[in-house]
């Protein structure tokens, strides 16, 4: 099987793609990589093109306690959560199954990192500079 990444966006811009083993994601890595013991899972309600082939959904995680932390605005997860709160610090992108309250966690492939970069660029062009 090929190297899967997840993709960060920090909250002071960009996108970093981040190696993962193949195979479901556990959501123990989840917190290593935000740096929390709790994080809260939630999908994205626009599923771009690149991926409308795809059984699974695009979800987003976050630390749950980011808030209270006193962590920076993440914009492309405020912007993703449709209410106008904000959320706070670094997120991460990844595939979940259809039922995205329970379902497993995946990665991407290299490919599907580049293509969601470059929806997210045209979805959020300040934020995404090249």
């Amino acid at each position: 099987m090929n190297q899967q990444f997840l993709l960060r966006l920090p909250a002071c811009g960009g996108a970093e793609l981040i190696p993962v083993s193949t195979g479901v994601i556990p959501d123990s890595m989840l917190c290593s990589l935000l740096q929390t013991d709790m994080t809260e899972r939630m999908r994205v309600p626009v599923l771009p093109e690149i991926l409308s082939d795809s059984a699974r959904v695009l979800c987003y995680f976050i630390d749950a306690r980011g808030g209270d932390k006193g962590l920076p605005v993440n914009t492309p997860g405020t912007c993703f959560y449709h209410t106008g709160c904000p959320i706070f610090g670094d997120l991460l992108l990844a595939l979940c199954d259809q039922n995205s309250d329970s379902g497993e966690i995946h990665g991407f492939s290299e490919q599907e990192c580049i293509q969601l970069k470059e929806w997210l660029h045209q979805q959020l062009p300040v934020y995404f500079e090249y």
